[in-house]
Order: C-alpha cells, then sequence, then structure tokens
C-alpha cells in the first residue's frame, strides 16, 4: 500500500505541477535567478513528500563542514534513486544534479530538473560528454552548487565502484571546494526490496570535510583526488549500523 500510495504521489504531482514549470519557464526570461529559487523550494518540497510517504527517517551528520559563503561540487556514492530525494533536502543550498541522459526517458520528470539546474550526461559520445562537464563547472561557477555520483551508477556491492574522472575534472574547472559525501540505508527505501516494494528505512548522510585541490600540482592534486574514495568508504561503514532499525 506504501508503494502504491507514494507511486501515485509521484506521478500525479509531476502531472500536476506542470502548469508551474510553466510559469517558471516564462519568470526565467524575466529574472532566471527568482525563478531557479522557486523551483529549488518547488522540488524540495516534493522530494519531502516523497520521502514522508515512503517513511524514511534521515540523519545528517557533518553540515558544519559545508560553506555557506560559496558554491562547491558534492561528490558521493551512489546506492539509490532516493540519494537525490535525501541529499537534496539536506542541504540549505540550491542544488543541482549530473545526471545520465537516459532519465529524459522519463516523460515530464527531466522538465523539473531543468528548472534547478540538472545537467545530463552522455557517456557514448566522449565530446558530448566533455561539453557536459564544461557545462557543470560554468553552473558551480555562476554560484550554484551541484552534486555528482562518480561512481557513475547505483551500487549494490559493498566496496566503491571505482570513481570517474570527469567528477574531478569539473571541480579543477570550476576551481571550486570539494565536499565527500558518505550515503548509506537508501537502497533500504527501494532498490533493496524485493520487487523495489518502498519500505520505512533509516538514512544517513554525512558531509566530510572539504577538499581543497586548488593550487596543487598535478601530483599531489591526484594524491588527494586519490584518496576520497576512501574516506566516503570509511564514513560509510561507520554509519552503516545506525541505518539498522
Amino acid at each position: 500500500m506504501r508503494t502504491i500510495i507514494t507511486v501515485l504521489f509521484a506521478v500525479l504531482g509531476i502531472i500536476f505541477c506542470f502548469p508551474y514549470h510553466l510559469y517558471l519557464k516564462q519568470l526565467a526570461k524575466k529574472d532566471q535567478d527568482k525563478a531557479y529559487i522557486k523551483a529549488q523550494k518547488l522540488v524540495k518540497g516534493f522530494f519531502g513528500a516523497v520521502m514522508f510517504l515512503t517513511g524514511c527517517k534521515r540523519t545528517v551528520i557533518g553540515k558544519e563542514n559545508i560553506p555557506t559563503d560559496q558554491p562547491v561540487m558534492f561528490v558521493g556514492n551512489h546506492r539509490s534513486y532516493f540519494d537525490i530525494l535525501s541529499c537534496h533536502n539536506a542541504i540549505d543550498m540550491p542544488l543541482g544534479f549530473m545526471s545520465k541522459d537516459n532519465i529524459k526517458d522519463i516523460p515530464l520528470l527531466y522538465k523539473y530538473m531543468d528548472d534547478i539546474g540538472c545537467t545530463y550526461l552522455d557517456r557514448t559520445d566522449l565530446k558530448k560528454g566533455l561539453e557536459t562537464i564544461l557545462q557543470t563547472a560554468d553552473i558551480i561557477k555562476s554560484g550554484h552548487s551541484m552534486m555528482i555520483f562518480p561512481e557513475g551508477t547505483r551500487n549494490k556491492g559493498d566496496e566503491l565502484l571505482p570513481f570517474k574522472d570527469g567528477a574531478f575534472k569539473i571541480a579543477q574547472k570550476a576551481g571550486c571546494l570539494i565536499i565527500p559525501v558518505a550515503i548509506c540505508g537508501t537502497d533500504k527505501c527501494m532498490e533493496a526490496n524485493k520487487h523495489n516494494f518502498l519500505h520505512s528505512s533509516k538514512v544517513v548522510i554525512e558531509f566530510l570535510e572539504p577538499v581543497d585541490i586548488r593550487g596543487l600540482k598535478p601530483k599531489e592534486r591526484k594524491e588527494v583526488l586519490d584518496a576520497i574514495p576512501g574516506k566516503i568508504q570509511a564514513a560509510r561503514l561507520k554509519n552503516l549500523p545506525m541505518t539498522e532499525k
């Protein structure tokens, strides 16, 4: 029953909020920043309602590590679609995501993603992939934070998948801080369940200390970046017991 109610809410919400998307599209022509903030509020409210209906309870650690005076790039492990819902509402700032381009196959959804500044990565086309990296870096330069999942896909294993280089290239080109994010328990909301049924669960998100690669020499930068997956995995394993009921 929980799954049916949540899915119906999500589908109907996407459909009935579409006129508001059209309004935001027109507003953006006059005041892009105002449209962006309104879109962020709409998405935060929608994500919050879905999390409530699902019964997911979230614990957030390390919010003091998030700068409030500059845009940053969040880099997290990827376990579930609920990573996006959980992280977006855990961060007290406007936030966009880099997503795989096949998300556009879901009718209307990507329109709202456009509204909050998401970008779409085509891994089959190197030229388009580079364009997306540059586009994402430009968004951060313009003052809006972004979140990337460098594993590239939802990971069902105990160990992190190798991180793609593109995420760190974005931070380098944008000249921004990197905030590693350890996420655990989100897969228990859906992916870890039989037939992907939605279950109530405990989600833990930890924001680790900022990583600054600005001004580093290539060798130093590589050492610093190579250490990020290990930091995320260590925090994830530390927090995993907190997701148990």
